[in-house]
């Protein structure tokens, strides 16, 4: 069967991570793929030659026959390839609906696939009635090894809280760092260790630290990485700290969440979302959902009307202080999760229900 795959597939992004391991998936599984790469200038920029290579070699595969359309990206620029003899979409949203106008294209589509209950709930409220799959995030487990090399950082305290995210107001940088500075100080030996991809809005994070009210001496460090990480460079960060913290207003799936549960971290994360769908209150710390609120302003024009989970401070710093409390407890308990993971959501039982997804229009394609 052919398959064109559509997407990012070279830059850091986690959509482009996803892409670059579900064409490995497809290409493993006797498809025939090419891809149309939309951040083919990035190309050499992040990846190692090699893997830039593996994955440029198949822009120009020759398909010998419009079988499949898989398109894998943001939904605003989803569009039907009535070339294509099948048409299915992939795509997330983070929030309590999809924008009104993704629904009519989506609805042109032979299947959707989502990668979380909260958005198959979410995607047929807003008005999809094609059949929606449901396909778990993709990522390449058997590299989440928690034994190896941790990445060195000019961090001297033996504790350390680590945050993973685009620097957007919906991953609730805000209410980490108020939290953080509020619960800690100077004198507990626990730092907040931030990595973020966007180093031209470093600012907002340095502001809101300046601007807490507990005087500079008192106030606990935060150490800001700001530029792009490889992925290897990526585990590395997350061996060299202790728990994972991430009070985020939504999510598709939680890609950082599933990342720290696989790298054996304790992790902490909002109640509500895609990620509950691999993080419960047995191998994880849930913060409570304050209020549920209308999102009035947002760097994205597409979230505005609609609503998302504001968390609850208070109990994201009790969240912290018992984890950081209870370091031997919350360990043993990360091991515990991390092998929940991968019995649920590895690399071959996902690369099994996609190559199983896309062979059952075998009879039709004939």
């Amino acid at each position: 069967m052919n398959v064109l795959l559509e997407g990012i597939f070279y830059n850091g992004h986690g959509l482009a991570e996803g892409n670059r391991i579900l064409l490995r998936m497809l290409h493993e599984a006797g498809f025939r793929v090419r891809i149309e790469a939309r951040d083919a200038d990035e190309r050499h920029k992040l990846l190692e030659p090699e893997e830039a290579r593996f994955i440029a070699s198949f822009e120009t595969t020759k398909l010998g026959s419009n079988d499949i359309y898989l398109y894998n990206w943001v939904g605003s620029y989803v569009r039907r390839r009535p070339e294509f003899r099948v048409n299915i979409a992939r795509t997330t949203f983070e929030t309590d609906r999809i924008p009104d106008s993704w629904v009519p294209e989506l609805n042109s589509f032979d299947e959707v696939w989502v990668q979380s209950t909260f958005n198959k709930t979410t995607f047929i409220n807003s008005g999809v009635n094609v059949p929606i799959r449901l396909i778990p995030n993709f990522f390449d487990t058997d590299r989440f090894t928690p034994g190896g090399p941790a990445l060195p950082l000019p961090v001297r305290e033996p504790f350390r809280f680590l945050s993973v995210f685009d620097l957007k107001r919906r991953k609730g940088y805000d209410v980490l760092l108020d939290a953080f500075l509020d619960e800690f100080s100077a004198g507990d030996d626990v730092a907040l260790v931030i990595k973020i991809r966007d180093n031209n809005k470093v600012n907002l994070l340095i502001e809101q630290i300046e601007s807490h009210p507990k005087p500079k001496r008192d106030k606990p460090p935060v150490y800001i990485i700001d530029q792009m990480l490889s992925t290897e460079e990526l585990l590395q960060l997350y061996r060299a700290c202790d728990a994972f913290v991430l009070p985020t207003r939504g999510e598709g799936w939680g890609r950082p969440f599933f990342e720290a549960m696989l790298m054996e971290l304790p992790v902490i994360g909002t109640n509500w979302s895609g990620q509950v769908d691999f993080m419960n209150s047995r191998n994880a710390e849930l913060i409570q959902v304050e209020q549920f609120v209308e999102i009035m302003d947002n760097e994205n024009p597409a979230f505005i009307g609609h609503v998302w989970a504001e968390p609850s401070k208070s109990d994201l710093r009790d969240k912290m202080r018992a984890v950081f409390m209870r370091k031997a407890e919350v360990k043993e308990r990360a091991a515990w999760a991390r092998k929940e993971l991968l019995l649920k959501f590895s690399r071959k039982a996902t690369a099994r229900k996609v190559a199983r997804e896309l062979t059952k229009f075998a009879e039709v394609l004939v």
